[in-house]
């Protein structure tokens, strides 16, 4: 169970967040939508303990903000951008891999089916490897990861047609009872991923429905969202 009670956080003038509350429970598949600014990755940042935010935010009943390490253990995260990391990739493999005790093996299968020969980017820095090339290797890690929870920020976004096909599967393929955050403005991810939408906006749940009774439109193969905050 990942829990929000009412979390709200400002950037100054900006109110990213606005006593946002929500329950996911395990098996739920949910998708995070909106306007750009409406408060999407500032949640999943939360979640994933990479900011302070008033409020509480808890993972099967552990604060992130109080315990992380326990927490985010049963977190595995795919953000929108790769840190601009010095280390070669074999490194950074080696070493998520041993904080997550899983095999190197198991994560070189999994690039491969993402179209990524990591023995062939092995000694490159990450921070020089192409944008579909990182999101790939990102993929692989948090997916070898085997984590209850899956916390995805525009996961496919410089993907082929390949690759993301086979994320779509792998993600899936994940056990039942697992839990899936995605934040995107892709409608394919949205249909393929999720059975639950929450949509963002001005730091507010505007709307909380199934996937067949959202409302949005679509443009260019994005999500529109209908609903607004009324003024």
């Amino acid at each position: 169970m990942i829990r929000f009670e009412s979390v709200s956080k400002r950037f100054g003038p900006v109110q990213a967040l606005d006593a946002v509350s929500l329950d996911i429970a395990p098996g739920e598949r949910v998708a995070l939508v909106g306007t750009n600014g409406s408060g999407k990755t500032t949640l999943l940042r939360a979640l994933c303990g990479l900011l302070r935010v008033e409020g509480r935010v808890t993972v099967f009943g552990i604060d992130v903000q109080r315990q992380p390490e326990v927490a985010l253990r049963s977190v595995a995260c795919m953000p929108q951008v790769a840190p601009p990391l010095d280390a070669p990739v074999k490194e950074l493999v080696a070493a998520v891999c041993a904080l997550r005790s899983r095999k190197v093996a198991r994560c070189v299968e999994r690039a491969a089916r993402l179209g990524l020969d990591l023995e062939a980017v092995a000694r490159t820095r990450v921070r020089d490897l192409s944008g579909g090339t990182k999101q790939k290797l990102l993929a692989a890690l948090a997916l070898t990861a085997e984590a209850p929870v899956l916390v995805c920020d525009e996961p496919t976004a410089n993907l082929d047609a390949a690759s993301r096909g086979v994320f779509f599967e792998e993600v899936l393929a994940r056990p039942a009872n697992s839990i899936l955050v995605l934040c995107s403005h892709r409608v394919d991810e949205v249909r393929h991923l999720v059975q639950r939408v929450v949509q963002l906006d001005e730091g507010r749940v505007v709307q909380d429905a199934a996937l067949d009774a959202v409302q949005w439109e679509e443009a260019d193969g994005k999500v529109v969202p209908l609903r607004k905050v009324q003024p």
